[in-house]
């Protein structure tokens, strides 16, 4: 199957930047470059009963980091997770999302946890995950808004092991300064 490519939306833009991120936040990989498929991740805190967003973190990894990151998950957090998943997905009506490109409007999409269908500007916090190739985004995996019901619920079934690891790779390489720390405390980076 062909992927289905858009220009990248300002939502998946680095807020630091003001633009589509370019490097592979683990390897430096030029992530601009035709055929370099990459992932987004931002998590979002809302303030003001909701009526403004701010990112908590955010950043691009390139799939073979993103793959390795994977490979440092205990089994046990692959097995729950993948069946956690799979049972939301069976829940949505099957393995098989499509997107009618016709009607497509990525801000009606994202407006909603992807998985429980709760409009996401009613929650404390939240995370929008993409997949990218160069310099357009890859509908064929559609983008989500991931609430924090189904965050906390993704948290309990991973191991301390990946949970560890988890919070390694926070510190390593999204490690904020010291005035925001508090903001990241628990926050848990989610592996799709």
């Amino acid at each position: 199957m062909d992927e289905v490519l858009i220009d990248i939306p300002e939502e998946f833009y680095s807020d630091g930047e003001g633009k589509p991120f370019e490097t592979c936040v683990v390897c430096g990989k030029n992530l601009k470059d035709p055929g370099t498929h990459y992932v987004v991740e931002k998590a979002m805190k809302n303030y003001a009963d909701n009526e403004y967003s701010v990112t908590v973190f955010e950043y691009a990894m390139c799939t073979d980091c993103y793959e390795e990151m994977q490979k440092g998950m205990s089994e046990e957090s692959m097995r729950n997770l993948q069946g956690y998943y799979q049972k939301l997905i069976a829940d949505k009506g099957g393995p098989y999302l499509s997107i009618n490109l016709h009607e497509f409007n990525l801000k009606k999409w994202l407006s909603n946890c992807f998985f429980k269908d709760k409009p996401v500007k009613e929650m404390k916090e939240y995370q929008l995950i993409g997949q990218f190739s160069g310099n357009k985004m890859v509908l064929n995996t559609p983008p989500m808004a991931i609430g924090e019901e189904v965050m906390e619920e993704m948290s309990e079934l991973l191991s301390t092991q990946t949970k560890g690891e988890m919070d390694r790779f926070r510190e390593q390489f999204l490690g904020p300064p010291p005035e925001i720390e508090e903001l990241f405390k628990g926050r848990k980076i989610l592996l799709l």
